[in-house]
């Protein structure tokens, strides 16, 4: 059964042979945000002007602390983006958008999303090599199915640290993605190929920390729907450590799960839309430490094509509706 928000959890133990483990001695900071949406209105026009700094301009000094930050694209990224149209379902970034990414201090990225198709299988490509060249992981696509469902490894602080993407979201066909041509080249949430994957990765000893991002859900809900909880709950029971989950462009809960954390929605970040309670989100601060203790905190933004950081009344409504404690702002040096 989820239980509420703990303080803090402990990684078990998980049948590693020893000679395998390799124990970090450091502190790990793991950030993450919602939905990127770099494809639409002012955050796509300042990056074709060449503006890489515009989109997180506000937030990369907060960003900066992380060892690791992950966010969820929701933009493919093509040479070809300035033409595509600007429609509320399609969006397509320059090639400035991986850029910016780096320059704003992302190491991963999820492309395993309903937008992942907005550009067609060239666009898909094209923002896999795009990350790639700025120095981006991606994680949840790839270039062939197994690649797309294969986990990335970061190693940061002595800490090996497994990332695996899945959607439950697919634009172009919802609800027969496997005969889609998109099913090539985009990891989908198929508990029978994710679960063991998962397993797999525990029982080699290859990760200390494995994280799963799932994109799907209820837009605007403010719970998951059953089968996105039972997936969740799923992963972990599998091994994952954290999951991150997006798409309903609103905050949501975060539960605990076998004393695990499940972040069941990110959010918005740069992604503007109408409704008020779209406008606030969090970057998520994760902190592990060596004794392998991890607590939750939030630091609260406003959404929109530049987020930028939020305080008073709007920062108490992040906290009520992610239910972490919020961390001090970071004070801007000159």
């Amino acid at each position: 059964m989820i239980g509420v928000l703990a303080l803090a959890w402990n990684v078990a133990s998980c049948n590693v042979p020893l000679r395998l483990l390799q124990q970090p001695t450091d502190t790990l900071r793991l950030y993450a945000v919602g939905d990127i949406n770099l494809g639409r209105r002012l955050a796509k026009q300042r990056l074709l002007e060449g503006d890489t700094l515009y989109p997180f301009l506000a937030v990369r000094d907060s960003l900066a602390a992380a060892d690791i930050t992950f966010g969820n694209l929701e933009s493919p990224i093509a040479a070809e983006s300035s033409a595509a149209p600007d429609s509320a379902a399609v969006f397509t970034a320059p090639p400035a958008a991986a850029v910016a990414l780096a320059r704003a201090g992302f190491d991963i990225v999820s492309t395993a999303n309903n937008h992942a198709w907005d550009g067609g299988p060239a666009a898909l490509e094209e923002t896999m090599r795009q990350l790639t060249r700025a120095g981006v992981r991606f994680v949840g696509s790839g270039f062939g199915r197994d690649m797309a469902e294969q986990p990335v490894i970061l190693e940061r602080r002595g800490w090996r640290v497994a990332f695996f993407a899945l959607t439950r979201a697919w634009n172009p066909a919802p609800y027969t993605f496997h005969s889609h041509a998109g099913s090539r080249y985009v990891a989908w949430g198929d508990t029978g190929r994710i679960y063991p994957a998962i397993r797999e990765v525990k029982a080699s000893g290859r990760a200390d920390l494995v994280v799963v991002s799932m994109h799907g859900g209820t837009e605007y809900a403010d719970a998951p729907p059953k089968h996105m909880q039972e997936l969740a709950r799923g992963v972990v029971d599998a091994g994952a450590d954290l999951v991150l989950a997006h798409h309903p462009h609103v905050l949501q809960p975060v539960v605990w799960y076998k004393h695990k954390p499940i972040v069941q929605s990110l959010g918005n970040f740069v992604f503007l839309q109408d409704d008020p309670w779209t406008r606030l989100s969090a970057i998520l601060r994760v902190v592990v430490t060596p004794d392998r203790r991890l607590r939750l905190s939030a630091i609260p933004v406003h959404v929109g094509h530049q987020p930028t950081l939020a305080t008073g009344a709007a920062a108490d409504s992040v906290r009520r509706r992610l239910r972490v404690r919020l961390s001090p702002i970071p004070v801007r040096h000159p």
